[in-house]
């Protein structure tokens, strides 16, 4: 059914361009029969007669797209551009003079009736989610999502599951299973609709898969046994084989300092042997190159509070090792120099009569029976009073 659909769409689309084309030929050109094959995406004509270096070019709404050249009688369409908007295709060569034939793919549907807003995302790396707005909504105004199975080509599928909203109206569509989207080139996805009979505005996108995946951010685990601790996450699962950056905050939980900001390319863990205290962590993520980050993952806690008690028995080594050595440097140099002698005097002590005053004679040369007058000491006695033995 659904394919019956895309190809009931893509009948209309052609008709309206080869109609258009028919009225537009000019009868004496070299160039007939100018037609588009949406499923090869080529250009093709008939010639009537002999016309060379034909090039073949792509105008959405006045704004040049593209050119090729020719091979044969056709051209092969890069598609990397919307079709809802209306396209012209010419084809230019030489044919004994400069000829030129357009084919117009008109404008799809009633203008303003939809907002140019069709947009998906890949996440979980299986699932697809694509939706689009509406801007006026009629009562019976329903909307049809399709895509294209191969990458650089028209859409032929119609959406496999709808999101509807309170009245049953598409709003959305869900991929659960994107293995028909192996490419990272990008697919066709286009969405259209009808409102009381008549065609709707439709909207197109040619969307590469790799730009649109978006990511959880990575569960941390934690492994702080003594000595070592490691911060270490998953790599996120992904459609293709992309290679990650990661951003991991660490931040200090009693002030809310940030202790540090690390952008990780590669790796899927880090040592924090070097942080002390309490701290919380987190991580986002994206892939090499793009622009847009996930969100932050929940903090995770790392470390405790050092105690006071704790800290005391740390410090404890290191001062009874410095206060060590100090007394080894004072004992050195209070052997080298005498220190203790100029710090602690002799203590005083009584006066001996006669060892202290054998040391004040004075020791001379005997020279003959010679003596100095110095040395004869004359002694002077007083007599104080005379007493007789007699009676």
């Amino acid at each position: 059914m659904a394919d019956l659909m895309a190809f009931i769409w893509f009948s209309m689309l052609l008709t309206t361009a080869y109609s258009q084309t028919q009225k537009q030929e000019v009868p004496d050109s070299p160039v007939k029969n100018l037609t588009i094959d949406m499923k090869t995406m080529k250009l093709r004509w008939t010639n009537v007669e002999n016309v060379n270096k034909i090039n073949c070019s792509a105008t959405v709404l006045s704004k040049f797209i593209y050119t090729v050249s020719a091979k044969g009688n056709s051209c092969k369409l890069p598609a990397f551009h919307t079709w809802c908007q209306g396209v012209d295709f010419v084809i230019e060569g030489f044919a004994g003079k400069r000829i030129s034939e357009t084919l117009h793919v008109l404008r799809r549907g009633k203008e303003g009736t939809t907002k140019e807003n069709l947009s998906c995302q890949v996440h979980d790396a299986n699932f697809m989610d694509c939706k689009w707005t509406v801007r006026e909504t009629p009562g019976d105004l329903q909307y049809q999502f399709f895509y294209s199975k191969s990458a650089n080509a028209f859409v032929d599928s119609e959406c496999p599951k709808y999101k509807t909203d309170s009245e049953g109206r598409h709003v959305g569509c869900h991929f659960s299973n994107l293995s028909v989207f192996n490419d990272s080139i990008p697919y066709h996805f286009l969405v259209n609709g009808t409102s009381n009979g008549r065609e709707v505005q439709c909207n197109d996108e040619y969307i590469s898969l790799n730009s649109i995946e978006i990511f959880k951010p990575p569960n941390i685990t934690i492994n702080n046994t003594a000595p070592n601790c490691i911060i270490q996450w998953q790599k996120p699962k992904s459609l293709f084989n992309s290679e990650f950056e990661y951003e991991l905050q660490i931040q200090k939980v009693s002030d809310k300092t940030i202790l540090e900001m690390n952008s990780i390319k590669g790796k899927t863990k880090i040592d924090c042997r070097n942080i002390d205290g309490r701290h919380t962590v987190k991580i986002r993520t994206k892939k090499l190159y793009d622009e847009y980050w996930s969100e932050w993952s929940e903090p995770q806690k790392l470390g405790d509070e050092v105690r006071n008690d704790n800290l005391l028995s740390v410090l404890m080594l290191p001062l009874l090792g410095i206060a060590f050595i100090m007394l080894l440097v004072l004992g050195y140099l209070c052997k080298r120099y005498y220190v203790i002698q100029k710090i602690f005097p002799p203590v005083p002590h009584i006066k001996d009569q006669v060892s202290d005053s054998f040391h004040k004679y004075i020791e001379v040369v005997w020279e003959g029976n010679k003596i100095l007058p110095e040395q004869c000491k004359i002694e002077e006695i007083q007599v104080i009073e005379k007493k007789s033995n007699c009676p």
